[in-house]
């Protein structure tokens, strides 16, 4: 954070001026996340709402670090925000206990549907394990 405002990053960019190599992304994302929540019979289609409620995003970590993340520890089908925020905010740990850097992201941008805070955090999941099989 700089003077009060964020650094702008390659998101930033590619909303703002290659709309059209958004869709690249999101494919590429999809790709990766279906290779591995596919073993779970889970499929992504929509990466704007999918990830909103945090599960996936569990379950992701748990397959990307080979274990299984215990049902008590996260909502399976969570009913309200805080629920969803809780399942995001539970991701982040798993993420930075895997090594990751904390997120940029809030979990509560997650639960809103903010579209580029959901890629970020796709974006460096495939980063660090795109060649994990």
């Amino acid at each position: 954070m700089m003077m009060g405002r964020f650094e702008r990053d390659a998101f930033d960019t590619l909303f703002d001026h290659a709309p059209d190599k958004l869709n690249v992304v999101k494919k590429s994302l999809i790709t990766f996340v279906n290779k591995h929540l596919n073993k779970l019979n889970l499929e992504v289609t929509e990466l704007e709402t999918q990830f909103a409620d945090g599960v996936y995003l569990v379950l992701l970590m748990g397959l990307l670090e080979d274990y299984f993340v215990p049902l008590y520890n996260f909502y399976l089908t969570p009913e309200s925000f805080e629920q969803k925020a809780h399942n995001v905010a539970f991701s982040f740990e798993l993420m930075q206990d895997g090594g990751l850097k904390k997120p940029k992201a809030r979990p509560e941008d997650i639960v809103n549907l903010d579209l580029k805070s959901t890629l970020r955090v796709l974006y460096n999941l495939f980063t660090k394990y795109k060649n994990v099989e």
